[in-house]
Formats: structure tokens, sequence, C-alpha cells
């Protein structure tokens, strides 16, 4: 069970890798609002994009993406895994939603965003690194504590649904 639940989260780590690949396939300015806003600053000043445009994408990125992350993980530990009662239902998703966080930690954000050219936006490179310390920081504590809650809410909800 555990090897197919680490399966699970590298399968929706993936679909991240795939994501952002998707997005940075004309440059990496269309994921440029995942970037810090002293880089979306410089972005428009230099005429790569729009503050609307920046809001456009990150819409679609929210309303989009998220969606298909969460019924991904859904269908992954209550259909395929056939979870029953909170607790069950809570580690899987936690476990895999954690797991896609080690991916986006490590390999998207430590690797492919710092250490490759294909997320430098030519004319911001004077602001690298793109991920600072403190947002580092903030998406490791969002990534535990964060994914916590939501898969306790997503556990919960669940539970309540399966009654």
């Amino acid at each position: 069970m555990i090897i197919q639940i680490l399966l699970e989260g590298l399968g929706l780590g993936l679909l991240l890798v795939l994501v952002c690949a998707f997005g940075i396939r004309r440059g990496a300015v269309g994921m440029v609002h995942l970037y810090d806003s002293t880089v979306q600053v410089r972005c428009v000043e230099l005429g790569l994009t729009s503050n609307d445009r920046i809001r456009r994408n990150s819409t679609i990125f929210k309303v989009v993406c998220v969606p298909v992350y969460i019924v991904y993980v859904l269908v992954c530990v209550y259909v395929i895994n056939d979870a029953r009662g909170f607790a069950s239902g809570f580690w899987q998703l936690f476990f895999i939603l954690s797991v896609m966080n080690l991916v986006d930690r490590f390999l998207i954000d430590g690797f492919w965003v710092e250490h490759t050219r294909a997320w430098t936006i030519p004319g911001t490179e004077d602001l690298k690194p793109y991920i600072p310390a403190a947002v580092k920081r903030r998406k490791w504590f969002f990534g535990t504590l964060g994914l916590a809650i939501i898969a306790a809410i997503l556990s919960g909800v669940m539970t309540l649904f399966l009654r």
C-alpha cells in the first residue's frame, strides 16, 4: 500500500511538472505569476507581459490546476485505494500531497528553476535567485502544515460524504 501511495504522489508530482513545462513552453514569462512580485514588475516594465496577463494566467492556474490536483488525490485515495474513515483518508492524502511537495521543492524549485536556464527571464537575471530564502521557508512551512490542513479538510468532507 505504501508503494502504491508513493507512486500516486509521484504521479501528482509528474502532473505538476507537466503543468510547469506547458506553462513555460513559450518562455518562462508564461509562468511569471509564480515568481516574486519584483520579477513580475520587471517583466511588465520590460514589456514582456502585462499585469492583466499575469492575473489571467494566475487565475487560470488556480481555477484549472488546483481542482485537477484535488480530484486526482481524491480519486487515488477514495476510489482506487478505497479509503474509509477520517484517519485512513487523511494519512493517504497527506502522504500523496507531501510527495508532490517534495517533487516541487527539490526537482522543480531546487533543480529546474535554480540550476537550469528554462525558467530564466531575459532582463531579470539580476533578480536571481528567483526563489529567495524567505520564500523557500514559506513554501516548506506551507508544504508541511498547509498540506496537513488541506488533507484534514478533504478527509473530513469525504468522511461526511461517504457516510
